[in-house]
């Protein structure tokens, strides 16, 4: 069976300075998700972006918390089934608006 990727990331401003709110349709097979950010400005995966892992969850949302006012981040998430980790979402690109 093909590893599919998580589809339908959303990124949205969370509730108090510096966090963001991040959603994905789960996969059935999933039973944890990586969830990783960088501060490239860039959509590219593979040239000059770092990127570093937000956190390892069960479920298909999740709260970012500490990111710096006025930058941009990057965001991507991948399912992990009992056999390995899928490929990664799309990128989503966000703005930590100064609000």
């Amino acid at each position: 069976m093909k590893s599919m990727p998580v589809t339908n990331v959303s990124v949205t401003r969370g509730d108090e300075n510096g966090e963001i709110n991040i959603t994905w349709d789960s996969l059935r097979h999933a039973e944890l998700y990586v969830i990783q950010y960088s501060t490239g400005s860039r959509g590219d995966q593979k040239e000059g972006v770092s990127w570093k892992v937000a956190d390892i969850i069960n479920e298909s949302n999740y709260t970012i918390k500490g990111l710096k006012k006025s930058k941009t981040y990057l965001f991507r998430v991948a399912a992990v089934t009992a056999k390995k980790q899928g490929p990664w979402s799309k990128t989503v690109k966000k703005s930590i608006d100064n609000n």
